[in-house]
């Protein structure tokens, strides 16, 4: 609850400061923080060209950090919201000779590499009688539309290997493109797979061979974040690369971003920018990955879905989605974990039968057309390719797609309360309450519909007061909130109090100094610095929803 209380209040002070993105809060400068880990000494070893992340203790060092590492043969990328510089030095090693006692760098790490979260597979023949549109219909896609109105405003990005925006099911779909590698607009996608999330999420109805979108006329944010691998295979990504997408995404005015991609290392980096699209009140949706099966070291925890979703059903920052069947049964390969939040279609629970419908690109070189792939690609008139897949990249971008309605059909909720809906209406097929397998069960749209316009989104009024003590001290009281809500909703409850405190005088500076107490409290504050402290007390109710009360500015005399 600390950092919704923050978020909220972080976000009211950027709408009235003008500013679009709130930049993420970073810790305070601590000497030689980047020794504090093991990925420092990974970086030392390195003599070659090395691609780095450097985060930096306060956005106004970004500049003179860059500084630094353009001296020594580098061209850094500042990603300015959540404090950090891309580059590749010449030397890891001179590079952490010349910053390891930098105080104003928080850390250095390597540029780690992700993978899409999928091996895909087609399903059926047409023959057989199964509906292309059979994921579709699980999660009750159409009454959710018809509940949203056919669609959100909600963008959706999907951070992935790019997009066939020439493919007929994009028609007036794509809101804007961007490639993390060129900074350009050309999206093109040369592995498959980012067409084929897109499609799941945009695709125009009734206009091919049968698929079509759970999102209806949701735009979506297309970002090619993708690059070789080492091994000359395609569907990587770096973990710079995965950032930028995310920054670039939240300023393009996206509120829900995918990615079906997975690593089974989480860098500091990855946990700003994560941090930053909660501060900025975007969801996160992640596929919890597919190698719950493999030989060596089968299921393990694989990022950033392990760091989205909440520990056994409870709150996160934003949802870990795994993979089911047609029956409902959960996809073998599909990894489990405390941290599964929900599950979507995503698997034929045979051999290649019955998997997701979705998009190819024109090209015919995409995994799909590999040899040995048990793929049936369809081609329509137009000749737009369409073929079936199976992983949790395909359970994720539908879960995406009705977290989009769902914003639409309430448009006050807040990013992590849009999770909430979609857990709390999910349709549980294995068991009763959360399991590691599907999570709260299979997203639902129709019911996850009802529950947003039954939701309680009124916060409780918060009643507070500050009065001037002797010396360099505040008194502050924070008073009884009674909650409240609309006609025809629920109402959330357990009011919980807190303050916070900015030394600086500003918005962008607050901190939490109480929080989470059942019971109004009074509490005497000493005043740090030589700038006014400014004071909010806050009131806050179950479901995430804030109220503050601007206590005023007081300076040290």
């Amino acid at each position: 609850m600390d950092r919704v209380v923050l978020r909220e209040a972080l976000r009211a002070g950027a709408r009235m400061a003008g500013r679009d993105v709130v930049r993420l809060p970073l810790p305070e400068p601590v000497r030689a923080s980047a020794a504090a880990t093991g990925e420092l000494a990974h970086v030392a070893a390195s003599r070659g060209r090395t691609r780095v992340l450097v985060g930096v203790t306060r956005h106004e060092q970004l500049a003179g950090v860059a500084a630094e590492l353009r001296a020594l043969g580098a061209r850094p990328h500042a990603l300015t919201t959540i404090g950090v510089l891309s580059a590749t030095v010449p030397s890891g090693a001179s590079l952490a000779a010349a910053l390891r006692d930098d105080p104003r760098v928080a850390y250095i790490e390597r540029d780690r590499v992700l993978r899409v979260a999928q091996d895909p597979f087609d399903t059926i023949d047409p023959a057989t009688g199964i509906k292309f549109t059979w994921a579709f219909d699980d999660v009750h896609a159409a009454e959710a539309l018809f509940a949203a109105g056919g669609g959100s405003s909600r963008m959706v990005a999907v951070v992935d290997t790019g997009l066939d925006v020439s493919h007929p099911e994009f028609a007036d779909r794509v809101a804007r493109t961007f490639d993390t590698g060129t900074r350009r607009t050309d999206v093109t996608d040369t592995v498959g797979h980012g067409t084929f999330v897109a499609g799941l999420i945009a695709a125009v109805d009734g206009n091919g061979v049968g698929g079509k979108g759970v999102a209806g006329t949701t735009r979506i944010v297309a970002v090619n974040a993708e690059e070789p691998c080492e091994d000359g295979s395609r569907g990587c990504f770096t973990v710079g690369d995965l950032v930028r997408g995310i920054e670039f995404s939240m300023r393009s005015g996206a509120r829900v971003i995918n990615m079906s991609l997975a690593g089974e290392s989480f860098t500091r980096s990855q946990a700003r920018a994560l941090e930053s699209a909660f501060f900025n009140d975007v969801l996160p949706v992640a596929a919890s990955g597919n190698n719950a099966e493999r030989a060596q070291n089968p299921n393990p925890l694989e990022f950033p879905a392990a760091a989205l979703g909440g520990i056994r059903g409870g709150r996160g920052i934003g949802l870990s989605v795994a993979a089911t069947t047609p029956n409902g049964g959960h996809a073998g390969f599909s990894t489990h974990n405390d941290f599964v939040s929900l599950a979507a279609p995503g698997a034929s629970g045979g051999t290649c039968e019955f998997g997701v419908f979705s998009t190819l690109p024109r090209n015919p070189l995409t995994d799909w057309d590999r040899s040995g792939s048990c793929s049936r690609i369809l081609v329509d008139a137009s000749g737009a390719r369409f073929a079936y897949g199976e992983g949790t990249s395909f359970a994720a971008p539908i879960a995406s797609g009705i977290a989009a309605l769902v914003w639409q059909v309430e448009r006050r909720l807040a990013s992590e309360q849009v999770a909430e809906v979609l857990t709390r209406s999910a349709r549980q097929t294995i068991g009763g309450g959360w399991n590691e397998f599907t999570g709260s069960g299979i997203v639902d749209g129709q019911a996850a519909s009802a529950l947003a316009r039954a939701y309680d989104v009124t916060p409780p009024r918060a009643r507070a007061k500050a009065l001037r003590r002797p010396g360099n001290r505040v008194k502050i009281a924070v008073a009884r909130s009674r909650d409240r809500t609309e006609a025809g909703r629920e109402l959330a409850g357990r009011v919980t109090y807190g303050l916070l405190a900015s030394p600086d005088g500003t918005t962008a500076g607050l901190q939490v100094l109480v929080s989470r107490r059942s019971r109004p409290f009074t509490a005497l504050v000493r005043l740090r610095g030589r700038r006014p402290n400014l004071f909010l007390g806050t009131a806050c109710d179950r479901n995430g929803n804030c109220d503050f009360k601007r206590l005023g500015r007081f300076r040290r005399r």
